[in-house]
């Protein structure tokens, strides 16, 4: 009885590592989902970006557009704009001590665009 209890227990603990691995995973998915979103949205914004406003803060309101909704998720561009760069999306894991690993970066790099700039949907200047 006192083997198959301990069993038991040995069982649930590796289950609940298991949920923890899991639900780490699948945050991991969804950081990866909100970048490739963020790269995908910056191209029809390319041309505003690389000859009127190279500015990625969130003062500029093309950029508001690229941050996820899912306040979970934070998403680091740099400063300003450049053909190749990297850009960061982090969540919090309390259950993981370590916060370099609950965070994803993603290296992008556009081509140059002609000048030949439309107003941009979004706003901005």
């Amino acid at each position: 009885m006192l083997v198959a209890g301990l069993m038991l227990l040995g069982l649930a603990a590796t289950q609940l590592k298991s949920l923890q691995f899991a639900s780490n995973s699948f945050q991991y998915t969804m950081a990866l989902i909100h970048g490739q979103n963020a790269i995908e949205r910056i191209w029809p914004l390319l041309c505003e970006l690389q000859h009127n406003n190279n500015d990625m803060t969130l003062a500029n309101p093309l950029i508001q557009q690229l941050h996820p909704a899912d306040s979970r998720f934070t998403l680091v561009l740099p400063a300003t704009y450049s053909n190749n760069m990297q850009l960061t999306v982090s969540w919090e894991d309390k259950r993981v001590k370590n916060p370099a690993e609950n965070q994803i970066s993603l290296t992008t790099s556009y081509p140059e665009v002609a000048d030949t700039c439309s107003p941009p949907a979004g706003g901005g200047s």
